[in-house]
């Protein structure tokens, strides 16, 4: 596991999942807040090329979202919704081409 990721858990023996990949900056920091406001502790990483230089550019569906193991059913079960929502959006927008 990344260090990063232990460290941002600290004191934990509950293994980290990533729950959602290829999410915009708004909408990953969105899960993550709904996420919190629920009491689960989520982090959002970006994962594109420059991330290790601190840079996270707008516009890219580079950024995954991770919880505890033990918080993923609820984590599913809370983002439900705005999956749907998102995905239902996705197809709106090809739609309109």
């Amino acid at each position: 596991m990344m260090r990063w990721l232990r460290s941002f858990f600290a004191g934990s023996d509950d293994p980290i999942v990533k729950v959602a990949g290829a999410l915009s900056d708004p909408e990953a920091e969105m899960w993550r807040e709904v996420l919190e406001q629920s009491g689960i502790v989520a982090m959002v990483k970006y994962v594109g090329a420059l991330g290790g230089q601190g840079f996270r550019p707008p516009g890219t569906k580079d950024f995954e979202l991770f919880v505890k193991q033990s918080d993923v059913e609820r984590t599913r079960e809370i983002l439900a919704p705005h999956r749907s929502n998102t995905k239902d959006s996705r197809r709106r927008r090809r739609g309109a081409r």
